[in-house]
């Protein structure tokens, strides 16, 4: 079963965090999906006095969803020991009807590869220059279904005769090194041994006497007994020969289960090979990447809650699958290949909708569950004072807050408290604290919400300033910061941007500086952003 990811939007608060984690605990217990929640920031004051409080993990924190090698099904390697023959990689990638084999040493990690051709290029080729490797003994013996009788090399090395001449004539062709393929001809076996022969292959399976092991054991010979013919003898021994000898080892282009696959994509276009090895941190084998691979491949699934728009999503988004989206927001331009559920009600808070979700599905949310969604539609409602809070979200919170055993005043004051501190926090961080993006007509604006119990004195300079070189550097037309008294419900308006006739329009109000009070003005999405939207499209 895929993984799908549960997502809030970036900048994450704590309906984005706890939604997240609620509708991911419904998709398993209902769906019985592999839903893992997500975030996109770092968790803010309020959202972590809420995980702490039940006793939740942090969702995993991930900065995209562009499909990776690990994704996609990759094919499963054939692999073979290095120290293998030709003979049993042939024999592999035959039993396989595959073309490619990975070469490994003894902890899996690569060392190479070798193709069907690489093989059959060097069984035509090697035949004549076998006495320049060192053939592995165990190789021979492996490939030929041979018997070690006396050993006094781990390797063969030298030119190859075969007696397949009188007994004169084979002997004065013996040079000290050589290896001897023989049938059982002692005489040939016993002179070949005085002479220098340093191994003997004695064909036919029929052993030596005790006269010739006597003689090899005196002149350190290796004898070996094999049950092929002398025919197949030769035939196979220039395949006893280690793969590691004919493998291609240098300039292998690799990939990882974390590259991108746009980035592997443009690195094949460079190469004409069938095959590239995907290993881990350690070299060690994974499986074999083809072009084919990524023509057709499953991306990464996701579900949003708490937004709709591209802005706020994931990087990565138009990359990945979206299956669901919950939100309680404007609808804001997201498109998909394909229908999806797509639930978007007009009421405070994304918890309220995913609340209903599990009241549908006759599901009762875990103590905990039901604390993250009770904390998170007193947060977005502000205890209910929220022009955006709805009955609904009022009837919600009353039933999460008793599964979870909590009283919705006393709790609501604890986790403002916790939140609205500023104590010790950049300009940087307070300003995206509670950050969203919006593209409303051509105009590309970012509105900041911090909700505060305190003044923040000569931190308005500062804040104003950094505005500013953001709203420079990152093109937007107007930035906006809300500093939001939840008590007096009202929110003091810093902003960035040569708009003032337009914030002038929308609130129908004067502004002689950078920054203006809205009494009774505590919600972004429902008292800040429709006139905003209403004074561009006026225009």
């Amino acid at each position: 079963m895929s993984v799908v990811f549960v997502s809030g939007h970036k900048n994450p608060d704590t309906d984005s965090i706890c939604s997240a984690i609620a509708y991911a605990d419904l998709k398993r217990k209902a769906d019985k999906i592999d839903a893992i929640p997500v975030r996109l920031g770092p968790i803010n004051r309020e959202t972590q006095f809420v995980l702490n409080y039940f006793n939740v993990k942090e969702p995993l924190l991930i900065d995209n969803v562009f499909t990776q090698v690990g994704d996609i099904a990759y094919d499963k390697p054939l692999t073979i020991s290095e120290k293998a023959p030709m003979y049993e990689a042939w024999n592999v990638l035959l039993n396989n009807n595959s073309k490619t084999i990975v070469v490994v040493d003894d902890e899996n990690k690569l060392k190479g590869i070798a193709t069907m051709g690489d093989l059959a290029k060097a069984y035509l080729t090697s035949s004549q220059e076998l006495s320049n490797y060192n053939i592995p003994v165990e190789n021979i013996t492996k490939t030929l279904n041979g018997k070690i009788i006396v050993k006094n090399k781990e390797f063969i090395r030298g030119d190859i005769i075969v007696a397949a001449m009188q007994t004169e004539s084979v002997v004065s062709r013996i040079k000290s090194g050589m290896t001897l393929i023989v049938g059982n001809r002692e005489n040939i076996q016993l002179e070949s041994i005085r002479k220098g022969a340093k191994t003997i292959i004695i064909t036919g399976g029929e052993e030596p006497s005790n006269a010739v092991i006597n003689e090899a054991k005196k002149f350190s010979s290796t004898l070996i007994v094999v049950p092929c013919d002398t025919f197949d003898t030769i035939k196979l021994i220039n395949q006893c020969l280690p793969v590691s000898l004919i493998m291609i080892k240098d300039d292998i282009v690799t990939f990882k289960d974390s590259d991108y696959i746009d980035d592997v994509r443009q690195t094949m276009l460079k190469y004409r090979y069938r095959n590239f090895p995907v290993v881990d941190d350690d070299g060690k084998i994974l499986g074999l990447l083809a072009r084919r691979h990524i023509l057709d491949y499953d991306r990464k699934k996701i579900i949003l809650v708490d937004h709709n728009e591209l802005s706020q999503a994931v990087d990565g988004i138009e990359d990945a699958t979206i299956l669901e989206i919950i939100d309680h927001h404007r609808i804001g331009g997201i498109e998909t290949n394909q229908p999806i559920l797509f639930r978007n009600q007009p009421v405070g808070c994304s918890s309220t909708i995913i609340n209903k979700i599990y009241e549908e599905r006759g599901i009762t949310p875990d103590k905990h569950i039901a604390g993250l969604m009770c904390a998170a539609i007193l947060s977005d409602t502000l205890v209910f004072k929220s022009p955006t809070c709805t009955p609904e979200d009022i009837r919600a919170a009353k039933k999460l807050s008793e599964i979870a055993g909590i009283d919705i005043e006393s709790f609501g004051k604890k986790m403002f408290e916790a939140g609205t501190s500023l104590k010790g926090k950049t300009v940087d961080e307070i300003f995206y604290m509670d950050f969203k993006e919006f593209l409303i007509g051509d105009f590309k604006i970012g509105i900041g919400q911090v909700n505060t119990l305190s003044s923040i004195g000569n931190l308005k300079n500062d804040l104003l300033k950094f505005m500013e070189e953001e709203r420079k550097n990152k093109n937007f037309d107007m930035l906006l910061l809300m500093l939001t008294d939840i008590i007096n419900e009202g929110s003091l308006f810093l902003f960035a941007g040569n708009h003032k006739d337009l914030l002038e329009r929308a609130f129908n109000i004067s502004i002689d500086d950078n920054n203006f009070y809205l009494p009774y003005v505590i919600s972004r999405k429902k008292q800040v952003v429709p006139p905003i939207a209403k004074a561009i499209n006026s225009n």
